[in-house]
């Protein structure tokens, strides 16, 4: 490491590929769940990669057979899960981040909740054969506020948005990757490959022209939406205080729509 790089364990740095920042969650006992700490180191590499000129693409990996779990639940559930807000207010890692370098993700296993809107924030998905991804917030009394709601409304049938959001089930990588959602898929043991050769086919190019351009079309493509407020009212139903009990008591809620 330069003496400007950020120190961290729970985000883990390469730098080995020219141009390249690789950047893996390291929490694999936790399925790399983010919690404050990782979000707060994620923060300052993201500034790094912005401030450092010879970088210019970032892949964002995990480690183990997991990419993310999404938040880690007993932060979700503690405070409101304020400590989960980055400093933007983006409820994943990545979002609302400023940002002009194009960020990869390499889901090198299942992203869920929390975790597949931060691969979705990302610039490119390329994703293992065994990768499955899934919004499970409607099954704990949550929504997905991190850009879930905003990117699948973008990229998808509404019927199929509604799908992936209402019923919280898992796709695997083969249909997501048909449904456009995925760039590519590879073998495990090919995806790092696979993540640098797309890299180097941007990193070939202009990199002010790459950055301008996917700026352009993250401000055309721009959908999101704010749900503080339906928030606020969940957290006030009789259903949130049952997630609550539930999952302290580990035991499956008992829905009343109220």
């Amino acid at each position: 490491m330069t003496a400007d790089e950020p120190i961290t364990r729970l985000v883990l740095a390469d730098r080995s590929a020219p141009h390249v920042l690789c950047l893996t969650l390291n929490r694999p006992a936790q399925r790399n769940a983010y919690n404050a700490r990782t979000i707060a180191e994620l923060e300052q590499w993201l500034d790094y990669s912005e401030g450092c000129q010879a970088i210019r693409t970032v892949i964002l990996t995990g480690c183990g057979s997991t990419f993310c779990s999404g938040a880690d639940l007993q932060e979700v559930f503690d405070d409101g899960g304020r400590k989960l807000r980055n400093r933007h207010g983006g409820y994943n890692p990545l979002q609302h981040q400023p940002r002009r370098k194009i960020w990869i993700a390499a889901l090198n296993g299942h992203a869920i909740g929390g975790g597949l809107e931060m691969a979705l924030a990302c610039d490119f998905i390329v994703a293992s054969e065994q990768a499955k991804i899934a919004l499970p917030e409607v099954t704990h009394g949550l929504l997905p506020l991190g850009g879930a709601i905003g990117h699948l409304a973008t990229r998808l049938p509404l019927n199929l948005a509604r799908e992936l959001l209402l019923t919280g089930d898992a796709i695997d990588a083969s249909r997501a990757l048909g449904l456009g959602l995925f760039n590519q898929i590879a073998a495990p043991d090919a995806l790092k490959d696979v993540a640098l050769a797309l890299a180097a086919r941007i990193n070939r190019n202009a990199p002010l022209a790459v950055q301008a351009c996917n700026a352009l079309l993250q401000r055309h493509a721009a959908a999101e939406t704010d749900g503080s407020e339906a928030l606020r009212q969940l957290q006030q139903s009789d259903d949130y205080q049952e997630s609550l009990r539930a999952f302290s008591e580990d035991r499956p809620p008992q829905w009343s729509g109220r």
